[in-house]
């Protein structure tokens, strides 16, 4: 019990660390094994005006890649505040849902950005 509550603490310290300096990437619960890591970047969206179809298709994979690794990321924050659930504190729950919403906010930006450059790029090349 009281190697959990440390652990807990040291998930806390972490979660709440990592929402507030934009730079943090990882999470961990070192006790556990558990590692929680965020995308380093976001993915350039190239202009749909002016790109091939070899870097439009590139950007979708890139796209993709960073949507999956977002999910991947929010999926393991959950996980680690469900096995902390009854000794979380809400300043655990918030940071946690504070990333959580931030990781969806920006998916959501990327995907409409990048699904307008792919309308540009398909006005101007019919064929794709």
């Amino acid at each position: 019990m009281k190697q959990q509550k440390k652990s807990i603490q040291s998930l806390i310290c972490l979660l709440i660390t990592g929402s507030l300096l934009i730079t943090g990437n990882v999470f961990a619960d070192d006790n556990e094994g558990v590692q929680c890591t965020r995308p380093e970047k976001t993915p350039s969206v190239p202009d749909g005006r002016r790109s091939s179809e070899q870097e439009m298709k590139e950007a979708l994979t890139e796209v993709r890649e960073y949507l999956n690794a977002n999910a991947t990321f929010r999926e393991c924050i959950g996980t680690l505040l469900e096995a902390s659930k009854d000794s979380s504190s809400d300043n655990l729950r918030k940071a946690a849902e504070r990333l959580i919403t931030e990781t969806m906010e920006t998916d959501e930006l990327l995907g409409e950005l990048f699904n307008q450059q792919v309308r540009i790029y398909k006005s101007i090349n019919p064929s794709y």
